[in-house]
């Protein structure tokens, strides 16, 4: 839009101080307009090279990268709920009771680990992903199954000698509700999320 601007005379009647005033709203608006205009632009290009580069490592609902120690409340509140709850199909789908304790949540390697997990499966099984991306998957998973049994003192498989009774061990009952709480308390030590536009606070 070309900018309107006239000089106005040493004595102008209202009407001409009217619209001399009405031109610099309506320049001003031009301006905002275009300004928007050019962020939805560059929006749109940020995710369209998204795309491009190949499916997220999470759910959309989780931040990512996921990074724990940088995680405010409700982005923490996002990751723990998601993490719970493909930590409790992939025991019950793997029968992995005797690799991964009831009490994972509290330990913050195996958070990690399964985390890493959680992502890498939601990748493997994304529609953009190979079709050997479940079989690569599961030889990585094959290699992290090590390292989880080692944070078993009392995994029954072990030293080669298989013992069925396996399939009859269980977490507690109410794991998933011991989960939470410890959860909650995690998300109470974090600070409260920063609403869009406002600067966050400094740090010491």
């Amino acid at each position: 839009m070309d900018a309107f601007d006239f000089q106005l005379p040493d004595d102008p009647s209202p009407d001409m101080v009217a619209a001399a005033q009405l031109a610099a709203t309506v320049a001003r608006l031009a301006e905002a307009v275009d300004t928007l205009h050019q962020q939805h632009l560059a929006f749109v290009d940020t995710v369209t090279r998204g795309q491009s580069a190949g499916p997220r490592k999470a759910p959309p609902s989780v931040p990512w990268p996921l990074r724990w120690a940088e995680l405010d409340r409700d982005a923490a509140a996002q990751a723990w709920a998601w993490l719970i709850d493909w930590v409790g199909w992939a025991v019950d789908r793997y029968q992995l009771v005797e690799e991964i304790p009831a009490c994972w949540y509290q330990h913050p390697p195996l958070i990690e680990e399964l985390t890493g997990l959680a992502a890498a499966w939601h990748t493997a099984y994304d529609d953009a992903a190979p079709a050997d991306g479940p079989l690569l998957w599961h030889e990585r998973f094959a290699r992290a199954r090590l390292r989880l049994r080692d944070w078993d003192d009392y995994t029954r498989c072990r030293n080669g000698t298989h013992n069925e009774r396996h399939l009859d061990l269980s977490w507690p009952d109410a794991w998933r509700e011991a989960a939470l709480l410890i959860a909650d308390a995690d998300l109470a030590g974090r600070p409260a999320s920063t609403p869009a536009g406002s600067p966050r606070e400094a740090t010491s």
